[in-house]
């Protein structure tokens, strides 16, 4: 069965989920600053119950230009289940499935919550994932990702703050070492269906398209999206 085919099987029996439960329609653009490159994402996520799924198609201009000549930048499929321990703890077990003309990655996660009783709206989270990417053309590589939330509702805004830390498995990330952090915040408006939102993160990349481990920085990368929930 091809990538494409198996695109569009999850994404049929999302919509057909969809019917009978809740789903949300997700576009996102974003732009990093100091490498000049734009991206965009489509998601259609649903749940059944407990069981959330989610599939999403990448979308990129030629050289990273705004919107033009775009081009397929790879699809992912999330498989997850949630877990309420009791009404302050959940645990989400879960294997998103990502796909690139380069290759294949399975990302086997578990997620915990605690919900903070004393503070209304306020939850913390941690979230192990283990990134087993498969290349076409290169050796295979693993990498460790540890991710912290701190999430906060109020009426209807919604406001997170999440760090990233990556460790690799025997291949460079960042400046020679094969470690690496990630720092995002977001900020988003409850409108009805609606939910515009921004996201702002501090990332880092290669400079000069240059691999040799050294010439690495960290860059701006801004992302605006609109949920639609139905």
């Amino acid at each position: 069965m091809t990538k494409m085919k198996t695109l569009v099987i999850a994404m049929a029996s999302i919509m057909t989920a969809g019917a009978a439960s809740a789903a949300a329609l997700d576009v996102r653009h974003e732009y990093k600053n100091s490498s000049e490159q734009h991206a965009t994402r489509v998601k259609l996520a649903s749940n059944i119950d407990n069981f959330l799924v989610d599939i999403e198609a990448k979308f990129k201009g030629q050289d990273g230009k705004f919107l033009q000549d775009l081009q397929n930048n790879g699809w992912e499929l999330g498989l997850n289940y949630r877990h309420k321990l009791n009404d302050s703890w959940t645990l989400t077990y879960g294997m998103p499935i990502e796909g690139r003309t380069s290759g294949m990655t399975y990302k086997p996660q578990l997620r915990a919550t605690y919900a903070v009783k004393s503070i209304d709206g306020l939850s913390l989270s941690a979230r192990y994932r283990y990134d087993m990417r498969q290349n076409n053309t290169s050796d295979d590589q693993r990498r460790h990702r540890l991710t912290g939330n701190i999430n906060y509702s109020v009426n209807d805004w919604r406001f997170g703050l999440e760090a990233n830390y990556y460790k690799a498995d025997d291949y460079i990330l960042y400046k020679d070492k094969d470690t690496n952090t990630e720092f995002n915040s977001t900020i988003r408006r409850i409108m009805g269906q609606w939910a515009p939102y921004a996201e702002f993160g501090y990332s880092s990349y290669t400079k000069d398209d240059s691999y040799n481990g050294y010439n690495n920085d960290f860059e701006l990368r801004s992302r605006v999206g609109l949920t639609y929930s139905f």
